[in-house]
């Protein structure tokens, strides 16, 4: 098949979206399929950009600007009917888009305009995401009163729908959550499959479906696989670097440092596991906005000596990272599926969660421990963890059993399936008759 995949966010920016990009072209060209990424340049003039010069012709990438909403995300520059035009004579049997923004509104456009089956990836909570950016408002409202209007031919319904959106509601958080739910069930209806990344995206996504938009949801996680282990002298040497010795007890995050994470609640817990565990240390590996703010909370709390913060590290160095945690912690309640939860799974590492249907690598009892979204209980299981060395190692090898079930080869079969599947039955209505069908196949991913 030959396959596009439609993302606003690219390489040279590093964040899970691209890693789930990247991991897709590899694995499906290994499967014998045709893949070209679209996506912006992260520059005006991509052409003449050195290091754009060798790269991949099948990467196709278009001008580009930073905006000041988010910073992963680009305000991206081409001209519609060209790149109709060139998206048509690739010829593409299936288009992917990860994206509801302006690339990926553009493959949305080219399946409807060519007839081309398509799928949407449901990867970013936005509906919980502006509860911390409550100012991309006005970009929503262009996203959908003119990128929106202009990228994808709209029924009757469709614009009333985007009216209604315009009246203004009682906050900021409230008036960008309502616009978003039905914009996304508005553009996810003109999928022929939509992937729900966790049973509770699932559940999201089906809560916002209403009788004028409805669309079919599959569940089926991105496939993650181990990062190599570090040698002995690269983990002695992080270590060293960073003040950890082998006595000491580490638990802690890695992944971007954003408000929305809710990272703050691990300070406060190391302010309890601090005073029981005296060789307890927090370690955050990552970087981004929000990591002023938390050095900050750090410097402040009583355990200010025993809190790590180490930048960014590149992907595949992260194993160094994993190797010198003895418990995992994920406090974050926006994401929709958790990458580096299977990568610390992968890692032989136990898990403290939060958020008990973000990830199917986490089991409670089992692996890992559910918490309540509060320092004291996370401080309860941590602690647990720490005080039993036995109980981590157990915790681990479930931890690497689950992990395994969801490889990057065994999900991207998964998806092949998908794919076959709806190009076989594209166009066809699902008439009462074929629900049960149609039902069974979906079921055939979880």
């Amino acid at each position: 098949m030959r396959i596009g995949l439609f993302t606003d966010t690219y390489r040279p920016t590093i964040n899970g979206i691209v890693f789930v990009v990247e991991t897709l072209k590899d694995q499906l060209e290994t499967l014998g399929h045709e893949v070209y990424v679209f996506c912006p340049a992260r520059t005006i003039a991509p052409n003449r950009k050195a290091a754009y010069a060798d790269e991949d012709p099948h990467i196709i990438r278009f001008s580009s600007f930073k905006t000041g909403f988010f910073d992963d995300f680009d305000f991206t520059l081409f001209f519609p009917p060209r790149m109709l035009k060139k998206i048509k004579e690739l010829n593409l049997d299936v288009i992917h888009i990860f994206t509801p923004s302006q690339v990926g509104l553009l493959g949305i456009n080219a399946a409807v305009r060519h007839d081309t089956p398509l799928v949407v990836q449901h990867s970013t909570d936005l509906y919980e995401f502006v509860e911390h950016y409550p100012a991309v408002l006005p970009g929503v409202l262009a996203l959908v009163g003119i990128v929106f209007p202009m990228s994808v031919k709209l029924e009757g319904k469709d614009v009333r729908e985007i009216i209604k959106m315009y009246r203004p509601r009682a906050g900021a958080t409230e008036w960008n959550q309502a616009i978003i739910s039905k914009a996304i069930t508005m553009i996810y209806s003109k999928s022929d499959a939509a992937i729900a990344l966790s049973r509770k995206s699932f559940k999201q996504l089906k809560s916002w479906h209403n009788k004028n938009y409805r669309y079919d949801i599959t569940l089926l996680p991105n496939g993650v696989n181990a990062i190599p282990a570090p040698s002995r002298t690269t983990l002695a040497e992080f270590r060293e670097r960073w003040g950890l010795s082998e006595k000491d007890e580490v638990f802690g995050f890695v992944g971007r440092l954003g408000e929305e994470k809710n990272l703050p609640v691990l300070i406060n817990a190391m302010n309890m596991i601090g005073k029981d565990r005296p060789n307890a240390k927090l370690l955050f590996v990552g970087d981004f906005d929000y990591r002023e703010t938390l050095e900050a909370m750090a410097a402040e709390s009583r355990f200010s000596d025993r809190i790590v913060f180490t930048g960014m590290l590149p992907r595949e160095e992260l194993g160094v990272a994993y190797a010198a945690l003895d418990v995992f912690v994920f406090p974050s309640l926006k994401d929709t599926q958790g990458w580096v939860l299977h990568e610390a799974a992968h890692a032989r590492l136990p898990i403290v969660l939060i958020d008990r249907e973000v990830s199917e690598v986490v089991e409670d009892g089992k692996n890992g421990y559910f918490a309540k979204n509060n320092a004291t209980d996370i401080a309860r299981k941590v602690t647990a963890l720490l005080s039993s060395p036995t109980k981590r190692v157990q915790f681990g090898e479930r931890s690497k059993e689950l992990a395994a079930t969801f490889t990057e080869r065994k999900q991207t079969k998964k998806l092949e399936k998908l794919y076959k599947h709806i190009v076989m039955h594209h166009g066809e209505r699902v008439e009462p008759e074929k629900v049960n069908r149609v039902r069974k196949f979906l079921r055939s991913f979880r």
